[in-house]
């Protein structure tokens, strides 16, 4: 089976660091620009509205070109006649990621092992890492369709290939996104992009009054073996490309395509 390399967008962009680091999270940010940019802009805040057959808001933010990221989202949509509630923060700060369910005010906190995405990107020729974000699309069997325009800034206009997923993307960043499923149309288009803001380590920490934890691990060993730190966390996705980062497959049933971005 071909494996789907999905657009960043809706719940989880497909987010590529550049650069390892310790998983101790907080302190101050890194300058330095990575080896690779994920994007073509070294910070960006950007704030989506949904329409079409779904409601709510996104907020997605940027940091160092990617290596820092902040995804707020809160949809509401239907599935089959049922009402889905999706109101989540994701969270990469350097090797640290974290998922939060902002319901529940619960989340995890794990690792995030920035060596296979190096390895990964290794691959991608040199005008692909002009533009990591596109380069995955077209890897993933994607192709580019034409030209999109959303507040005042041209777009290159994206077929993704799979379930109707059209992406516009301005340096890299998703700008438009267009979902069909089901008979649903879901559509989420930037309303606002400040690229003069400064980024502070707070942007890219869960709220000070969720109950994080470490992701629970199935053991692939013998009963009583002492625990393995590098062992993936429960739930990961395992059907991604080597490089990309881990996802946790915790969205609700139903809940739209997510990417990476």
């Amino acid at each position: 089976m071909r494996t789907r390399i999905l657009p960043s967008m809706l719940t989880l962009s497909l987010m590529i660091l550049a650069a390892c680091g310790s998983d101790s999270g907080g302190g101050a940010l890194y300058s330095d620009p990575p080896n690779v940019k994920l994007y073509g802009i070294e910070k960006a805040k950007i704030t989506y509205e949904y329409g079409g057959d779904a409601s709510g808001t996104k907020t997605h933010i940027i940091a160092n070109f990617g290596q820092y990221q902040r995804q707020d989202d809160r949809m509401e949509f239907s599935f089959q006649g049922q009402p889905r509630n999706i109101s989540r923060l994701d969270i990469i700060a350097d090797s640290v990621q974290y998922n939060v369910d902002l319901t529940s005010m619960t989340g995890t906190r794990s690792r995030f092992d920035t060596a296979r995405q190096n390895n990964f990107i290794r691959s991608f020729s040199e005008e692909e890492r002009s533009d990591v974000q596109a380069a995955y699309i077209m890897r993933g069997g994607g192709q580019k369709v034409g030209r999109d325009t959303v507040l005042g800034r041209v777009c290159d206009l994206y077929d993704v290939g799979f379930q109707g997923i059209q992406q516009s993307l301005w340096n890299g960043l998703t700008l438009r996104l267009r979902v069909r499923m089901g008979g649903q149309d879901i559509l989420m288009t930037a309303t606002e992009i400040d690229t003069t803001f400064t980024p502070t380590p707070d942007m890219f920490a869960p709220p000070a009054d969720a109950s994080i934890r470490k992701p629970e691990v199935i053991s692939r060993f013998p009963q009583g073996h002492p625990p393995i730190d590098s062992v993936p966390p429960a739930g990961a996705s395992q059907d991604m490309p080597a490089g990309h980062p881990p996802v946790q497959n915790d969205l609700p049933e139903g809940h739209p395509p997510v990417g990476g971005q």
